[in-house]
């Protein structure tokens, strides 16, 4: 680094400082290509996941109306429908709300803009510049100043989008912000470092070998994507069989056990 913006550490410290932060650069570019990873997978395959996703729940539901029948009838009670499904209802909220929940991240996912090389690598190498000056494990300061936090932050938000034009216009007003706050350089705590590269290495191979970054792999494979889709069908097959089979069996237990069941009418 160069200019009036330079790190005060000493020459020994120097290199290791170098490694910390090109670290930290490479953990939040990982973060972003883990996120892009998992925007094109839900795209790519959210409608077949929501599709077994919902016939799950349909399984889910009628293993508990054949498990409240069973509990009604081995007390010799009627079943009254009505209690039944609102009872029913209320267990499968939260199905109901992973659903929805997953039906609106696959709608967005399709409308999501895909990223241009050019513009993911330009914000990329001014995120790399401006992370190095003011990034808040950096540069202790950030949190510190109102100004300098609220810049930060619209870095953050600008490099996820790969917003160029923003981060051009952000990298002039950091320095400038540096300038008045008479930043000619700023200390770097290295007391801790060699523990904050550890726990920096320990967050990168985390990302390298979690979901969703290893999507990427199959994401880049034709032959493994058809391979996956041809799995979520399967399955989806599967559940349809199971949500027969226990269809049979909830009829034929009523059937078999003469339950008395009570429907209300309006």
């Amino acid at each position: 680094m160069s200019g009036n913006n330079m790190i005060k550490v000493n020459t020994d410290e120097q290199a290791r400082y170098e490694e910390y932060a090109e670290l930290l650069v490479r953990r939040d570019q990982l973060f972003k290509e883990a996120e892009s990873y998992m925007t094109s997978y839900t795209a790519e395959f959210g409608d077949l996941i929501t599709a077994n996703f919902e016939l799950k729940i349909e399984c889910i539901k009628k293993k508990k109306t054949i498990s409240y029948c069973r509990r009604r009838m081995n007390r010799g009670l009627a079943i009254d429908v009505e209690r039944m499904h609102a009872e029913i209802e209320q267990e499968m909220q939260l199905y109901h709300a992973q659903l929805r929940e997953m039906i609106t991240d696959t709608e967005n996912a399709k409308k999501a803009e895909i990223i241009g090389s050019y513009r993911f690598n330009r914000a990329k190498r001014i995120y790399r510049k401006l992370a190095k000056l003011i990034h808040p494990d950096v540069n202790k300061k950030t949190m510190e100043n109102e100004k300098l936090k609220d810049l930060w932050m619209r870095i953050v938000v600008a490099y996820q989008r790969s917003d160029v034009d923003e981060l051009d216009d952000l990298e002039v007003l950091v320095l400038r912000a540096l300038d008045e706050l008479g930043e000619k350089g700023f200390e770097l705590n290295t007391k801790d470092i060699e523990e904050r590269i550890e726990r920096v290495e320990r967050q990168i191979n985390d990302i390298l070998n979690t979901e969703p970054y290893t999507y990427g792999e199959l994401l880049r494979d034709e032959e493994k994507k058809a391979a996956y889709r041809e799995q979520l069908v399967a399955e989806g097959e599967d559940f349809k069989q199971y949500l027969e089979s226990l269809t049979r069996t909830l009829d034929d237990m009523l059937r078999e056990g003469g339950a008395k069941i009570i429907w209300k009418m309006d």
